[in-house]
Order: structure tokens, then sequence, then C-alpha cells
């Protein structure tokens, strides 16, 4: 073979590689263009979906807004509503006493205590809607804790005496000024010894402490009572939650807002509220911590 022929073998196959080489870059750089076109048309699929899906949930918010809305106007004008009628009630029964023979009086005794009843859930009932729609108003002022303490304490002796239920009070050595709205939280503590009251069974104990600790109150409120199961205890706070373990006669008096209206009075002092308990027929410990100062 000469030299002329080798050249142009050697040229041939230059070129032929050449245009291989050219072919190679121009079929990668179609299927990069085809790989960039598919994941740009499913980009666009998984937007419009993940657009539909944000839709759909902002509908969802709005829906469930405009339905607690009229759950919380429904709940506000039914307190509202019921409140004439109790206080016609109370009356007439108050009249009914100046002439009654003395062996109907515990009818009336029956009267007067589902009139009360029904006028606690009134109440529990226009609490929550004033929390829902931020309506509380808070009345502060400067006043002895130590004797709110002993007032609610002494309220409720007569309960645990006929429950025979030992009730005691542990006081602080000293006396404990605090700036606070005294009838809300009057109302927090009236909660929480009624409760450990009408969950403790006769021969049980109830215990009610507080001190103060860094310019704050913390009041505990024991009993050996029913309990709180895990599950229970985070969601006791809730509106309208209710143990499952809790017997019907005891479900009957209340809707269930009375913690969670508790949480809401100590959340707006700046305070903090909770629960402790080993479990069912443990007993439980609930706790108050105040700010001394508002």
């Amino acid at each position: 073979m000469d030299k002329y022929t080798a050249i142009t073998l050697i040229l041939a196959l230059f070129f032929f590689f050449l245009a291989c080489f050219l072919t190679y870059l121009l079929i990668r750089k179609q299927l990069a263009l085809h790989a960039e076109r598919v994941n740009i048309g499913d980009l666009n699929k998984r937007i419009k979906a993940l657009t539909r899906n944000l839709m759909d949930m902002v509908q969802q918010k709005e829906d469930l807004e405009r339905i607690n809305d009229m759950r919380s106007k429904f709940v506000s004008v039914v307190a509202h509503d019921l409140k004439q009628p109790l206080t016609l009630l109370n009356g007439y029964s108050s009249l009914l006493r100046e002439n009654i023979k003395e062996e109907d009086q515990k009818i009336l005794d029956n009267i007067d205590k589902a009139a009360c009843n029904i006028e606690k859930l009134t109440n529990d009932l226009a609490d929550v809607s004033a929390v829902e729609y931020g309506r509380i108003k808070l009345n502060f002022s400067q006043f002895s804790f130590n004797d709110l303490i002993s007032e609610i304490f002494n309220q409720y002796r007569g309960v645990a005496m006929r429950k025979d239920i030992d009730m005691h009070l542990i006081d602080y050595p000293e006396e404990i000024i605090i700036e606070a709205d005294r009838f809300r939280l009057g109302q927090v503590f009236n909660n929480l010894l009624s409760n450990a009251l009408k969950f403790t069974a006769a021969g049980g104990n109830v215990e009610i402490k507080y001190s103060l600790e860094d310019n704050m109150v913390k009041t505990l409120i024991r009993d050996d009572g029913l309990g709180i199961t895990h599950t229970d205890r985070t969601k006791i706070f809730d509106k309208f939650q209710q143990s499952d373990f809790i017997e019907d006669d005891f479900k009957k008096q209340g809707w269930g807002l009375g913690l969670a209206i508790a949480d809401e009075i100590v959340t707006i002092h700046g305070g903090v509220i909770g629960a402790d308990s080993a479990g069912r027929g443990a007993g439980s410990t609930f706790w108050v911590i105040l700010p001394v100062k508002h």
C-alpha cells in the first residue's frame, strides 16, 4: 500500500469516527431535550395537582371556619335565651316556699337543684362563647390569695362532709397578695375542687395546697379518686371533652367545658394549668401556676 492510499484510509477513518462522535452528541442532546420535556410535563402535572389540593384545603378551612362561627353564635344565643326562664323558675320557687308544707320542701329542693345545674351549664356555654369571641373581660385588682382559697375551701366543706370525704387545706404561712381577676380565679378553683369531690368516693381524701415560688403562686389540688388515663390526660382541657370511663350520671352534670374554660382563664392571666395522674383509679393532681403581678 503506497503512502497516498494509507493517508486516504486514515482520513476516511478519522471522518468516520468524527461523524460517529457528532451523531452521538446529537442523539444525546435530543435525548436530553426529550427528558427535559418529559420532566417539565410531569412537573406541570404535579404543580396542577398540588394547586388543586391547596384550593381544596383552603375551601375546607373556610367551611370549617364558617361552621365554627355558626356553632359559636348558636351557643351564645342558647346561653342567653336560657337565662330568662331560669330566672323566672328561681323566682317562682322562692314564692312557693312561703306557702308550702314542710313535707313538700324536698320537691322544691329538687327543683332548685335542677335549676342550679341548668344555670351552671348555661353559664359554661356563655363563658365558652365569650372565650371564642375574645369577649372575656378581666377586672384586675389586688387581693389576698389566701383568703380566696380559704373562701372556696369553706364553700365545699359541707359537700365533703356529706360525701364522707376528708378534705383539708394546707395554708401558706405568709399572706400572698396577687393582682388578678378574683371572680375568674374563683371560677377556676371552684371548678377544680368541685371535680375533685365529684370523682372521689366516700372515705377518700382531697387536699389543697398552695405556695409562693419566685413571684409565682403554685396551687395543687390532689385527690385519690377516679384518676385520669393517659389518653384522657391529653384532651381533658379541650372543649366538650369527657372521659369514656366516666359514668353517665356524671356526664349529665356538665358539657365538658369547665376545664376548657379554666384553661382559658389561667392562660389569659399569664399562668399555666395542668394535671398529673398515675392512671385510672390512682387519683389525680391538678396544678395551677399564676404570676403574682399582672
